[in-house]
């Protein structure tokens, strides 16, 4: 049997015998018929919100960030944003008065052979440029529990803010996209890292949207900094859109979440003494720290002191100095359980999501 993994750019052929093939997980799903039409439809019928451009016309914004995701997530931007652009210009907005914010995290800024890769022309019509977790930030309070808000000036200080992203299963959150432009996307690193020090606490987990602590914290984030719009697509392996939810931040969020998970969620086959675990393709198996993901997965999936395999590029390695030091510096998982039952959470040493 031949079984095709994405790998960097490419699809690699794997042969195993047919008799060893105990399932292949993953889902198939097939493209929206027409992805112009399925983007425009979501945003002309909008989730408990009105339309972008009356919005726009109501509010009469002097300027509009508009939050996307770093180069970590596929999502076919030039189709998505000229979309939403037309329903923002449409509006009333100038164009000069639009801005797009990489919404990186604690990530590495894109560089911009990146920016032009992903948005094509848009990177010569707009202003595009990278959050940075450790500079230009304002405090916005204190959040349920204690933690304390850091984000983004630029984004704070816009009239509107639209965020644009794709929803996808997340080992902490639950689920990707909607809330988590704004946090951890354009939040402060110290903000990030007391959120993501709760990955074990009860209720944390792929699918959990509810009593989940992370994403709890996320959503009263988001919308303490005030997101106007939202805007969120379903992928196929192929990084085809699906599907296209838009509208209110948490409603049309959540409304993405329930479809996510009813084509996403798979028969699981019974343990396996090997378990082969694809990372995804670029830009997913970039590095270590990303393509780690997929071992989360395939990790459900193997027997007691089984193996799994890990098919990822990782053209920049382990992708963070510091989990690439503790990697390093860590003979055995023992070691790296200990480091974390010692030190705690620390941002960039432990794969978190």
């Amino acid at each position: 049997m031949e079984v095709l993994f994405h790998y960097g750019r490419q699809a690699v052929p794997i042969q195993i015998k047919d008799h060893n093939v105990a399932g292949i997980v993953g889902p198939d799903l097939p493209a929206a018929g027409n992805r112009r039409e399925e983007i425009e439809k979501s945003l002309a019928n909008p989730i408990a919100s009105p339309g972008l451009q009356e919005i726009v016309r109501k509010k009469r914004p002097d300027s509009i960030a508009i939050l996307v995701t770093d180069i970590s997530r596929p999502i076919p931007y030039q189709e998505l944003l000229e979309a939403v652009l037309r329903e923002i210009l449409a509006g009333g907005a100038r164009k000069e008065d639009i801005f797009f914010m990489i919404a990186t995290g604690a990530h590495r800024p894109n560089t911009k052979t990146e920016i032009h890769e992903v948005f094509d022309s848009l990177a010569d019509r707009y202003s595009f440029m990278n959050h940075d977790c450790d500079r230009d930030l304002v405090y916005l309070g204190t959040l349920t529990g204690g933690a304390e808000l850091y984000v983004n000036k630029r984004v704070a200080g816009a009239g509107m803010v639209i965020t644009t992203g794709c929803i996808l299963p997340h080992n902490l959150a639950g689920f990707s996209g909607g809330p988590k432009l704004v946090m951890p996307g354009v939040a402060g690193r110290k903000t990030i890292e007391q959120n993501h020090s709760m990955m074990t606490g009860q209720g944390v987990g792929p699918g959990k949207t509810m009593n989940n602590p992370i994403q709890d914290m996320i959503m009263e984030a988001a919308q303490r900094v005030g997101v106007d719009f939202s805007v969120n697509v379903i992928l196929n392996e192929q990084n085809e859109i699906v599907k296209c939810f838009a509208g209110e931040l948490k409603n049309s969020w959540l409304a993405g979440s329930r479809f996510c998970q009813d084509i996403y969620r798979q028969t699981l086959p019974g343990p396996e003494e090997v378990v082969i675990a694809g990372a995804g393709g670029y830009p997913r198996d970039l590095n270590l720290y990303q393509a780690a993901k997929a071992l989360v997965n395939g990790a459900r999936l193997v027997k007691p002191g089984g193996t799994v395999v890990l098919l990822a590029q990782c053209q920049e390695g382990l992708g963070e100095p510091l989990f690439q030091q503790w990697m390093e510096q860590g003979k055995t998982p023992e070691d790296v359980v200990r480091r974390f039952e010692e030190q705690g959470f620390v941002l960039g040493g432990i794969r978190p999501t």
